[in-house]
Formats: C-alpha cells, sequence, structure tokens
C-alpha cells in the first residue's frame, strides 16, 4: 500500500528527516506543505506521516494551517504519525500536533522528536559543529525509522497549557517577521530567496527581493542566500546553516519551482 509524508522545511533539516523515513517505506511519497498546494489528504494509505521544525515551542504555522483546512475524507485504518525536528526547546509541539489533528477527527498514532543542527541565526550565533550534530541527528532519525515501519503506538505528551501563551503570542506576528529583514548591496538578483519561500512571500523588484508581510520564520531565504545579502539587524557577521546534504535546488523542487 502507498505511504505518504508531509514536510515543511527551510534549512533541510526536516526534508532529511523525512526522505530517511520515506526510504524505509514501501512507496513513498514526499509531499512539501507550501502556499498553493493542493489541500485534500489522500484515503487508502497505509501511514501518512507530517514531518516539521519546532518553532517558538509548537508546530509552524502554515503546518497548523494545513492541517485545519485540509480535506481529511473517510479515513479508516490509516497509521498517521508526526515527526518534530528541533535545536533548542521541543515544547509541546508533538501534543499541539495530536490535538489538531483530533480535531479533524483523526487520530495521532505515534509521535517522535529529532534533535537537530539549531539554525535560529536571528537568537544567536550558531555552533560550528555541524558535522557532529548531524551524525547525532542521523543516528536518532535512524532509531525512530523502525517504530514507523512498524507502527508502533506511542503517547505524545502533555505540556499545551505551559507553552500556549508563548505559543500563540509568537505565531500571531509571524507572517511580519520579514519586517526584520534588510537587502544589502551583495544581492546579485539570483532569486534563490524567492524560489525556496514556501509561502511565496517574496517577489523581485528591480532584482532586489521585496517581503509581502505573509513569512512563515523558516528562515530559508536568509539560510540559502548565496552573498549574506539578506540580515536581520544581528546576522550579518553571523554563520549562515543548510543541511549538508539538502540544497536549495532540492528544496525548489519539492516546491514545484
Amino acid at each position: 500500500m502507498k505511504n505518504r509524508i508531509y514536510f515543511f522545511t527551510g534549512t533541510g533539516n526536516s526534508l532529511k528527516a523525512a526522505k530517511e523515513i520515506a526510504a524505509e517505506l514501501p512507496d513513498c511519497e514526499l509531499v512539501a506543505i507550501h502556499k498553493g498546494m493542493k489541500s485534500a489528504i489522500p484515503v487508502g494509505y497505509d501511514r501518512i506521516g507530517f514531518v516539521f521544525p519546532v518553532y517558538y515551542l509548537g508546530p509552524p504555522a502554515m503546518v497548523v494551517d494545513f492541517i485545519r483546512s485540509a480535506d481529511f475524507g473517510a479515513q479508516n485504518d490509516t497509521y498517521f504519525f508526526a515527526v518534530a525536528t528541533y535545536g533548542g526547546a521541543l515544547g509541546a509541539a508533538l501534543p499541539y500536533m495530536r490535538d489538531i489533528l483530533a480535531e479533524r477527527g483523526v487520530k495521532l498514532n505515534y509521535g517522535a522528536a529529532v534533535k537537530m543542527f539549531a539554525n535560529a541565526v536571528f537568537k544567536y550565533n550558531m555552533s560550528t559543529k555541524v558535522e557532529e550534530k548531524t551524525r547525532k541527528s542521523n543516528e536518532r532519525i535512524a532509531a525512530i525509522m523502525p517504530d514507523i515501519a512498524a507502527k508502533k503506538q506511542n503517547h505524545t505528551g502533555s505540556g499545551i497549557k505551559l507553552i500556549r501563551n508563548t505559543y500563540m503570542k509568537e505565531i500571531a506576528k509571524v507572517h511580519y517577521f520579514d519586517r526584520k529583514f534588510n537587502v544589502s548591496i551583495d544581492c546579485v538578483s539570483c532569486n534563490i530567496c524567492r524560489d525556496i519561500c514556501p509561502a511565496k512571500n517574496i517577489n523581485m523588484a528591480n532584482g532586489r527581493p521585496v517581503f509581502q508581510n505573509r513569512c512563515e520564520c523558516c528562515l530559508g531565504c536568509l539560510h540559502h542566500c548565496p552573498k549574506c545579502a539578506i540580515n536581520t539587524e544581528k546576522t550579518q557577521s553571523r554563520r549562515r546553516y543548510t543541511h549538508p546534504e539538502i540544497g536549495s535546488k532540492e528544496i525548489m523542487r519539492y516546491y514545484g519551482l
């Protein structure tokens, strides 16, 4: 039977996790969550998964919006799972996903978390230990793959009340995060920022990116810029990161660009 994994990614971390899991499942499709995608969840699939990063202790706004607007149809025996990738704190991303799926009449059978390279560069300068942290995250991904293949069930925990106020406050402002960006004269009009954006938040005007205030705070535009021309107030001298095995061209391919 077919399997499907929906993923949301900026730097490629969640796509890496989704690809590894998909490789262990028969006939598994990878579908990127992005603006303008089809919102019908197929019926009759053996497994359907969601792989996403943690933002502000919960799931990205676009992932939540997708699930709440999706047509799940009459799901019967499909096994649903979620994998949250995170760099700092996991928060209550998994129980939050469990609850919003429950709102749609869907049971989350299994949830797991994978600590990956932390890349919220607007908050801190990132570690230099990319190789070490990538190795550890790969080991963690490998550890959960047999659980999903075997359709293991688990309890995804609680803690939503503890993070709700912080999460709701920050996620409500996320679409305007792009107001913090500036574009330097180093911009070479390569269009990568436009094409890497899952929210289609960037237009090009006179060869320079113009943000449309529907940001998802994935930082894909900032990290993938080959000239480090996109910055917030604090990031100009800080390192950049994209998953060493996932490039911008691969992400764009899943976005249909």
